[in-house]
């Protein structure tokens, strides 16, 4: 996969391989989160966006006929004598027109109308005592609001998705603050094949798709998403990766247990990295209140009372448990080595190239560090995926983003990283010798 991307926020111009790994180190405020924000917008705005689209409609349907029943059954000259029988016959009608409607593929005119004359017909009119003229003037009303539902045309809908999604991830700041009247662009180049976005005044005003998007992308930006599960955050980022972390406690105890099973039969190689520094099994109490178990330990440890580098093992150790990573999808890990040790950096940057490996993922790694860098670059000649990570350097040029490739040669980004030690070295020679 290569990602184009043309006066978005801080980047001029940026083409970036994503395939395997893409780790991208440079100095803060270079630009080096956006690659992966922009990622992980794409995908989860975009991915089974059909569904989405499809639910809803149904939403907004149901929703606006129980209103409108409603508002005739129980705002009329006989509101008082039914509005007992209100709520439940709103909601009856609305529900069979919905269950109608989603038997059929792409409704037309004439079958929303067949489908809400049913519905009514079937919930019946024998306690509401009404003319037929005015259950006639009902049906037709209640008709007219569910075709002009369907009549939103769907590249409306998704620009707006898009608007939205985009729009919360970057705060509102998609066009280049530099030129805020210039156009954005993102292109997505799959297999000779193409998606294509654009950008005006914050909104997303073009899109264009040969190529459907069927995986998720899961953002980890720090470990401390662990410390507010079943809390509701403003991020978007933290939001969907409490989704996936919580799906067992939330959700229905069968999910993702098929992908966790084959996860824990195929990947012992993963397993025995991960168990090298989190050893024991998360446990959830209280119905949400999440704990380390361990033998050695007298008691279940609170997640909040982990050391903030265990964090960032649980989180994938609870991903890889409940099966919420999946082949082919996209991992974005900013700065993933801030909180650890220089040894369990080496530990998390070779379980970064072993999911990489069996999951055959995409995963953008932004990095300050010399050793997760080392570690990343040896660990991918070990397993066998040298050929499958790609460097970039970000710098700032002029107020522009500049993102250089340098697969071939990574010195340069040890020289940048090298500099902060060779001012110290600099200042101990003065200090020595004044």
């Amino acid at each position: 996969m290569k990602l184009y991307i043309n006066n978005f926020a801080k980047i001029r111009n940026a083409d970036v391989t994503v395939d395997g790994i893409t780790v991208i180190a440079g100095e803060n405020n270079t630009g080096k989160s956006t690659i992966g924000k922009i990622l992980f917008s794409l995908f989860n705005s975009i991915s089974g966006i059909e569904e989405k689209i499809a639910g809803q409609r149904m939403m907004e349907v149901q929703n606006g006929l129980q209103k409108l029943f409603w508002d005739y059954f129980a705002h009329g000259e006989r509101g008082r004598e039914t509005s007992v029988y209100s709520p439940s016959m709103s909601r009856r009608i609305a529900l069979r027109v919905v269950r109608k409607l989603t038997e059929l593929e792409d409704p037309d005119d004439l079958e929303i109308c067949e489908a809400v004359r049913k519905a009514v017909e079937e919930v019946g009119m024998g306690r509401i005592r009404a003319e037929e003229e005015e259950i006639q003037e009902m049906t037709d009303h209640a008709a007219e609001k569910v075709i002009a539902i369907f009549a939103l045309p769907r590249e409306r809908i998704v620009l707006e998705v898009l608007s939205r999604y985009f729009g919360e991830v970057f705060h509102e700041q998609m066009n280049s603050l530099k030129q805020p009247e210039s156009m954005a662009s993102i292109r997505v180049g799959i297999k000779n094949r193409k998606i294509e976005l654009a950008f005006q005044n914050n909104l997303c005003t073009k899109f264009e798709a040969d190529i459907a998007l069927l995986h998720k992308a899961i953002y980890i930006d720090n470990p401390f998403v662990t410390d507010r599960l079943n809390q509701y955050h403003s991020n978007v980022t933290d939001r969907f990766l409490e989704d996936l972390l919580t799906r067992e406690v939330n959700g229905n105890i069968m999910d993702g247990i098929i992908g966790a099973v084959m996860a824990k039969e195929k990947l012992s190689e993963v397993y025995q990295a991960l168990e090298a520094v989190v050893d024991g099994k998360v446990v959830v109490k209280g119905g949400d209140e999440f704990y380390l178990e361990n033998d050695r330990l007298g008691r279940p440890v609170s997640f909040p009372n982990l050391s903030t580098g265990l964090k960032s093992f649980v989180i994938i150790k609870m991903l890889m448990e409940q099966g919420a990573i999946e082949e082919k999808d996209v991992m974005i890990l900013d700065e993933p080595e801030v909180h650890l040790h220089p040894q369990w950096q080496v530990a998390y940057a070779e379980l970064i190239v072993l999911l990489q490996k069996y999951f055959d993922l995409s995963i953008v790694v932004t990095t300050h560090s010399p050793y997760f860098l080392d570690a990343i670059d040896l660990f991918s000649v070990k397993h066998g995926i040298k050929e499958k990570v790609n460097y970039y350097l970000s710098s700032i040029e002029d107020n522009w983003v500049d993102m250089q490739c340098v697969t071939g040669d990574i010195e340069k980004i040890y020289q940048k990283m090298a500099s902060p030690i060779q001012l110290l070295d600099t200042l101990r020679h003065d200090l020595n010798n004044g």
